[in-house]
């Protein structure tokens, strides 16, 4: 049986400073720009939400009311009996002052806000406020409380901007309009739609003042209509 051989470990090499120096150098720097790198791009992301966060807050009315001048295709609108008005009313989703929209193509059933523009009071005032200028411009606007003249009372069921695409929308307004006096002397449901020119919320804004003022006209004329004292 041959004799058994011990064998034994070799001993590490012995480290060069000359050359264990410059390694442990680059591994330094090696961990330093990692540290750097994530820093900065921690600080980059910072950056973009600091910058969303600060994006300044754009507020809209409706702007002045369309003209319609007589003679360009526009007949003279017909005068009113003298008439009050009651506050409009509106879903509670409209007490705020957002400026909502619909995906119509993908969320139908969602209604959103924009995050930076909005209105500078509740649409359902805005509405209100246009509603009795264009009374008071076809006829004589009375004080709500004289109930020897008709009243008017408007409830927005819908006032948003409502996307079909994801490049194509249009400002949508739906009412119901109640005229009464001792009793209801008529009620009908209205809506008009008019097309946004940019997808954003200016666009909408524009497209929903265009839409309020069809609505309102439609809902005069047919006022006309009524056997009213």
């Amino acid at each position: 049986m041959p004799p058994l051989t011990r064998y034994r470990q070799p001993r590490d090499a012995a480290v060069n400073p000359a050359t264990e120096m410059p390694r442990l150098l680059r591994s330094a720097i090696s961990r330093l720009q990692a540290a750097l790198l994530l820093a900065a791009a921690g600080l980059a992301l910072s950056g973009c939400a600091l910058t969303r966060g600060n994006d300044p807050t754009v507020t809209y009315d409706l702007g002045p009311p369309a003209a319609t001048t007589p003679g360009n295709g526009n007949p003279a609108p017909a005068r009113l009996p003298k008439l009050r008005v009651a506050q409009t009313d509106g879903p509670n989703w409209l007490d705020g002052n957002a400026l909502f929209y619909r995906l119509q193509y993908a969320q139908a059933q969602r209604l959103q806000a924009y995050a930076t523009q909005r209105w500078v009071m509740s649409p359902t005032r805005l509405f209100d406020e246009r509603l009795r200028e264009a009374v008071a411009a076809r006829g004589t606007l009375s004080w709500f409380g004289d109930s020897s003249v008709p009243a008017l009372k408007v409830d927005l069921i819908e006032f948003d901007q409502v996307f079909d695409s994801a490049t194509t929308s249009e400002g949508v307004v739906r009412l119901r309009a109640t005229v009464f006096q001792h009793g209801m002397l008529g009620q009908q449901t209205f809506e008009a739609r008019r097309p946004a020119a940019s997808a954003d919320g200016a666009g909408g804004v524009k497209a929903l003042a265009e839409a309020s003022d069809a609505v309102i006209a439609a809902l005069l004329d047919w006022i006309g209509t009524l056997q009213l004292k």
